[in-house]
This record gives C-alpha cells, structure tokens and sequence, in this order.
C-alpha cells in the first residue's frame, strides 16, 4: 500500500504550485483590470486570453529554445517558500495596476494577460531558482534529514 498521508500531501503541494500561483495572478490582475474598467465583455475576455497565450508563447520560446521543441519540465526541488508566490503574483499585480491606470482603451486587456502571465512565469522561475539555490547551499546533513 506504501504511500503515507503526509508523502501523498507533498505530492499534492508540489503539484499544484504552479496552477495554484497562475489562477491567483489571472483571477487578482483581472479584478483589479475590471476594478479600473469595468466587466469585461466577451471580446475583452477573449483578448485577455489573448494576451496570456502570447506571453506563455514568448516565455516558453525562450525557455526551450523555440515553439517546436519539445515540452518536458524538468524536475526542480526547491524550499516550499519558493512557491509561494507573493513575488510572482505581486509583480503581475503590480503590473495589472500599471495597465488599469495608463491604458485607457481595448488594447487594456490583452496588455494585461501578456503582461500578466509574463510576470508571473518570469518571477515565478526567479523564485524557484533562489530557493533551489538556498536548497542546495544547505549543510548536506541538514539536506538528508528533511528529506525522509
């Protein structure tokens, strides 16, 4: 049977980081957009879409080396601070903010899903990598006993 509760909870978490960060940076950078703008129509919600599959477009060109390569995360093991996502979503938050108070056309809200979904991928992978390295740097003794 073998699978503890607390090793199917990690599984869990380490799972879910990343969807779990991305539904926070869409859902609070489009409410403060719609604070700024009012209720998106279909068209705007289309355009946020938009603007998101561009960013994660041009994010993940650059992270692989082109659209035509092949799609494979690469296992990381990081601290859990480092999903987390205050920095990510902050600086999309901080970002949505920026559009909502400069932008004052349609043009608003695929600006805002690029500016968005680039941001939070961009702090996103910054994050891991300072956690992965702060990881890493730990005495290997400290290492072998957390990791069970």
């Amino acid at each position: 049977m073998g699978v503890g509760y607390r090793s199917a909870l990690r599984t869990l978490v380490a799972a879910s980081a990343a969807p779990y960060g991305y539904t926070l940076t869409i859902w609070t950078t489009g409410a403060v957009l719609t604070h700024a703008r009012g209720i998106p129509d279909t068209s705007d919600a289309l355009f946020l879409l938009g603007g998101a599959v561009g960013a994660y477009a041009v994010v993940g060109g650059v992270a692989f080396g082109g659209l035509s390569e092949h799609f494979a995360p690469q296992p990381a093991r990081a601290a859990i601070w480092g999903a987390l996502h205050f920095f990510s979503v902050g600086l999309a938050i901080a970002g949505a903010t920026l559009v909502a108070h400069q932008v004052h056309s349609a043009i608003a809200w695929p600006l805002d899903g690029f500016i968005a979904t680039a941001l939070y991928l961009l702090g996103s992978a910054a994050q891991l990598a300072i956690a992965h390295t702060s990881l890493t740097r730990r005495p290997r003794a400290e290492r072998d006993m957390n990791s069970d």
